[in-house]
């Protein structure tokens, strides 16, 4: 298991959207090191690349896609102490160069940089009496956009706690990076087999945490649009919520119209929300618990 050091706010939330040049920027000021001192250790490293070529990078003007500034890439995470992958997650497929670009449609970008399109998501979030949650089971599926793609990189925001992350089916937990202080994990989830340019794959995995959650909610950041994105929150028998709504909002944090509702809680003490063609934005669900409910705040997030 890899761990990274405890970034600033701000690293640790474009470690999870992006952009690209965003996350390498804040992480070159979060290390402290000018881009000379980047370029003589990478040097040592056996990857030389220019200052010039870092300072394209980081502003945006340029980004890697050769295979000597992809190993250079590499070396750069390890440099700025981030986990594997943590900024070339976030290149996506390469430009097109020439005649190709004047050509080329304005296809979906696999959000996640891994030849992958997220197509449907549904979570059902189990919660704990005094309103925190106990664990979420995911269910997704996703379409290649590239040859022999192997695995599907989650980045899940946990909060304050540190959930064990456990492969249901289709799939087997890889490499995983925690950042403790924002509450953000990286992992990799590996298919049971490769798939081809567009065939799809289903997977499921859960994430238990040894205690009920301080936050009273669940959502999803979707960088991306997604077809179909469905939450569903089981409370416990004879304990429904005090209150319970959904919300939504664009990529710039502005709320959306329309939401933020109410959302029913059935008998069975289930409520859902559901989203088609949602996206980009945040989109999921929260609740406070009952006064009178064990170890319960009138506080939800």
């Amino acid at each position: 298991m890899l761990t990274i050091h405890p970034p600033h706010e701000e690293l640790a939330d474009l470690l999870v959207t992006g952009p690209f040049a965003d996350a390498l920027r804040v992480a070159i000021q979060v290390r402290g090191l000018s881009l000379e001192r980047l370029q003589h250790r990478l040097k040592l490293r056996g990857a030389p690349i220019s200052v010039t070529a870092l300072s394209y990078w980081q502003s945006g003007r340029r980004r890697p896609e050769r295979p000597e500034s992809l190993r250079a890439l590499a070396q750069l995470e390890d440099v700025l102490g981030l986990p594997e992958t943590a900024l070339s997650r976030l290149l996506g497929p390469p430009r097109p160069r020439g005649r190709s670009r004047r050509r080329q449609t304005s296809a979906r970008t696999p959000w996640d940089g891994s030849g992958l399109v997220l197509t449907a998501q549904h979570d059902r979030v189990e919660v704990a009496p005094c309103g925190g949650v106990l664990g979420v089971r995911s269910r997704q599926v996703m379409q290649a956009r590239a040859a022999d793609v192997d695995r599907w990189i989650l980045c899940q925001e946990t909060g304050s706690a540190q959930p064990a992350l456990t492969a249901v089916r289709s799939c087997q937990v890889g490499r995983v990076a925690r950042e403790r202080t924002n509450g953000v994990l990286v992992a990799e989830l590996v298919f049971d087999e490769p798939i081809s340019t567009g065939d799809s794959v289903a997977i499921e995995y859960e994430l238990i945490y040894p205690r009920p959650t301080a936050e009273h909610t669940h959502f999803r950041r979707f960088a991306e649009r997604v077809h179909d994105y469905v939450l569903e929150i089981k409370f416990p028998a004879g304990s429904p919520p005090e209150s319970c709504e959904q919300f939504a909002s664009g990529p710039a944090g502005a709320e959306l119209s329309g939401g933020t509702r109410p959302a029913p809680v059935d008998e069975g003490g289930c409520a859902h929300a559901a989203a088609l063609d949602f996206g980009p934005g945040l989109y999921g669900m929260r609740w406070t618990a009952a006064a009178n409910a064990a170890g319960s705040s009138t506080q939800g997030k």
